[in-house]
């Protein structure tokens, strides 16, 4: 696919983003630190004891979501078996390699994301302290569940 930006004029270069989104991608692919965090992603997810543990966790809290939304009360033994399974999921070396890694790379789209829009929005490249507003610091947020 060729996303060819320019003037069809032969005074105005044109832009092939095609081309430049790939070199993008390549450069990530590349990088070490990419590397390096889908490794400990594929480790994660080849290791059934730690994925098993981290889907419990996450289909109780989907449970106590779907509840509290309902506007159910959450019992405090559930609220206390949700915290004690929180913790122990949380506290397992597989599961904090793999959330590191998934907290590193949702960073790094963050920022590349943000960057892409607000290029588009000021008309020029951003300065870095244009951009710090925009980044989410590679979190999803509290009520994700993965926290």
């Amino acid at each position: 696919m060729s996303l060819i930006i320019g003037v069809d004029d032969d005074r105005v270069q044109k832009v092939d983003l095609g081309d430049k989104i790939r070199e993008l991608c390549e450069a990530l692919l590349e990088d070490d630190n990419v590397g390096n965090a889908r490794e400990q992603i594929a480790r994660f997810m080849n290791d059934p004891e730690a994925t098993a543990g981290y889907a419990k966790l996450a289909e109780l809290s989907e449970q106590l979501q779907r509840k509290e939304m309902a506007g159910e009360a959450i019992s405090e033994e559930e609220g206390q078996a949700f915290e004690d399974m929180r913790r122990v999921t949380l506290s397992e070396p597989p599961v904090q390699a793999f959330m590191q890694a998934r907290g590193m790379l949702q960073e790094m789209e963050s920022f590349i994301m943000a960057y892409v829009s607000r290029t588009l929005e000021l008309g020029r490249i951003p300065r870095e302290n244009e951009l710090a507003p925009q980044q989410s610091g590679g979190s999803c947020g509290e009520g994700c569940g993965c926290h």
